[in-house]
């Protein structure tokens, strides 16, 4: 029976569906922040590729140093166009993204109360100005000629540290099932107990009996 439990226990951890608890995050890309900035653009020679890499935005929108950025952006994609994708995140209207924002710059130990707050592999660059544009230009580069492999992407580095999480309801059922086979395996341990006992007691009983039998044919 001990084995029977033990296999029992460890097909529900091994079958336990661990996931992560998720929150949802509005993300732009490049052509859509342009959109809702109502800017105007030309991005017919600009396509987004896995081969490239990730310019992380958090951003507000009709911010004007925001909009400064991707000005400066849009100028440099005749040049620097095939390296970089851009993934935005609005967080002056979406409070997920207020979250999220928080969590990444913790991560990065670069606390930033202001926007833009841009993310290149890993340096970060809090507001802009045009002071930064060499040094923007410098890190898409050194970034994307880094092998894909070794390539530094916050997110990727938050996912490996995340600690996983169950849903409430997962939970609930996975502790009713391990609480029903543990009643089952004690009932079962005490059914066999009694067993036991009742086989030490029979033959003391058996022997009241045939006393008492005797006793009777005596009178």
């Amino acid at each position: 029976m001990k084995k029977i439990l033990v296999l029992f226990i460890t097909f529900m951890v091994l079958c336990f569906p661990f996931k992560m608890e998720a929150m949802t995050y509005k993300t732009e890309n490049f052509e859509q922040v342009l959109a809702s900035e109502d800017m105007e653009y030309d991005l017919s020679n600009y396509k987004e590729s896995d081969d490239k890499i990730s310019i992380y935005l958090f951003r507000g929108h009709r911010c004007a140093y925001c909009k400064a950025f991707l000005d400066f952006l849009y100028s440099i994609l005749p040049e620097y166009g095939d390296y970089f994708n851009l993934v935005s995140y609005e967080v002056w209207e979406n409070q997920e993204n207020v979250a999220l924002f928080q969590q990444v710059s913790t991560f990065l130990n670069k606390p930033s109360d202001g926007v833009p707050y841009i993310i290149i592999g890993n340096q970060v660059f809090k507001g802009y100005t045009s002071d930064y544009d060499e040094r923007i230009k410098s890190a898409i580069k050194s970034l994307y000629d880094t092998k894909k492999s070794k390539r530094y992407d916050v997110f990727k580095e938050m996912n490996k540290k995340e600690p996983l999480q169950i849903s409430n309801g997962m939970l609930f059922l996975w502790i009713t099932l391990l609480s029903g086979g543990l009643f089952y395996y004690q009932r079962r341990q005490y059914k066999i107990l009694f067993e036991k006992i009742e086989k030490i007691n029979i033959p003391e009983v058996k022997k009241e009996e045939k006393k008492e039998k005797k006793k009777k044919s005596q009178k």
